[in-house]
């Protein structure tokens, strides 16, 4: 009877475990935090789970009976999470602290199927990226608002050696592995276009759309026209020799590191040049609570504390954030941080004027992304036709999609 009994107050004394994907040194400050948290009571700790391995490790310890009790997700393994029943929802205060205080799209990546899963953290923008220098000895003063002069000012800038390889590059797509570099980008334009990826429900795809299709021809132009092409890599820009590339913000720390005293000079970040009605891409990553925690309530007020604002004082989420050069959604946290610099003004301005549509919440998002990045290199290269190969591409997302819609 005895053990029986002191089962219950050990569990309750487990302290509450927080699993993210970031270094201990990059988590320094919220684990600062989490070891001040609660020093009357269980406290918190700090897992790291690697960020490639964090989907599959999830469900695999939990099938196991290892779950931590918070998360912080990257929003497109919400849908599988949540599919899974790993997700719990929260509670009033907590989905009320978030409607009223995080931008629009920001909330979105964290929303599947019309539920709020938890609290944004983490959150990065696509905008355009500049190198001023190679843009001003081109003879252009200021970054392209259109489409139309950025081909012209990257055509300008654009050199090519005695073998017609590129030693110069006006403009640069990211290579990756997961097909990103060119995928973001992609929705980023498409939503300029005025297009979308998906039907609301997610139970379509609108990879054929008028927008879409216009989208890949606007990237396959840029190779195909002699401009850029995919040996050029845009995350060699801090080498110096690209001069744009749509980019996300949390790339700041190795571009001022490679430009060093001519960062301020030389860099600029300016919109998606896509005329007065561009839009961008976000992604997100938000933290939620286990849904089998024993101690849920707990784990929400932990979630609420490490995101919250401290007496005019950045939250412990956004002073780390702060010290990595990524963003914050929460518009107190924006208050109470320190004035943007101006490479990170513009893309805190998207997220603050509605600019930013978050990446899309599906099923199966890792393996559709990739599906579009490979069809898109097919287009950009020139081994197909932007239309056809569209068309075939939203069939074969559909095929995916009609197995959970």
């Amino acid at each position: 009877m005895a053990s029986l009994l002191a089962a219950p107050t050990t569990a309750q004394e487990r302290p509450l475990t927080v699993a993210m994907h970031y270094t201990q040194e990059q988590a320094a400050p919220l684990i600062a935090c989490l070891d001040a948290y609660g020093t009357d009571g269980p406290g918190a700790e700090y897992q790291q789970i690697s960020y490639g391995d964090y989907l599959q490790t999830v469900l695999t310890g939990r099938l196991a009976g290892q779950a931590p009790d918070i998360y912080n997700v990257y929003s497109i393994w919400a849908a599988q999470m949540v599919d899974n029943g790993v997700l719990a929802t929260p509670p009033a205060a907590v989905t009320d602290f978030v409607t009223a205080g995080y931008s629009a799209g920001t909330v979105d990546a964290a929303t599947i199927d019309g539920t709020l899963w938890g609290v944004p953290t983490e959150v990065s923008v696509y905008m355009l990226v500049s190198n001023m220098a190679l843009l001003r000895e081109a003879g252009f003063d200021t970054p392209p608002t259109t489409w139309a002069e950025m081909r012209e000012m990257a055509q300008a800038i654009t050199t090519r050696n005695d073998q017609d390889r590129i030693e110069t590059a006006g403009f640069a797509f990211a290579q990756s592995s997961s097909g990103a570099g060119l995928v973001h980008p992609f929705y980023a334009l498409t939503y300029s276009e005025g297009g979308d990826i998906y039907a609301d429900d997610r139970s379509e795809a609108m990879l054929e759309s008028d927008a879409a299709t216009a989208t890949a021809g606007l990237m396959a132009g840029m190779v195909q026209d002699g401009i850029t092409d995919l040996s050029v890599d845009a995350y060699d820009f801090p080498a110096g020799g690209i001069g744009m590339m749509i980019m996300a913000n949390w790339y700041e720390s190795a571009i001022r590191e490679g430009f060093g005293d001519r960062f301020d000079e030389d860099v600029a970040v300016s919109a998606i040049p896509m005329g007065e009605d561009w839009k961008t891409m976000q992604y997100a990553f938000f933290m939620g609570v286990d849904s089998a925690s024993d101690r849920s309530d707990a784990a929400w007020d932990l979630v609420r504390h490490l995101n919250e604002p401290r007496d005019g004082a950045p939250s412990c989420m956004a002073e780390m954030l702060d010290g990595l050069g990524a963003l914050t959604a929460s518009s107190a946290d924006t208050a109470a941080l320190p004035e943007a610099d101006a490479f990170t003004a513009p893309f805190v301005a998207a997220l603050a004027d509605d600019r930013a549509i978050s990446q899309p919440n599906v099923m199966q998002a890792s393996e559709l992304e990739g599906l579009i990045a490979r069809t898109l290199e097919e287009v950009i290269v020139g081994d197909a036709e932007a239309g056809p190969a569209m068309e075939e591409l939203d069939g074969d997302v559909e095929d995916i999609l009609s197995e959970f819609y």
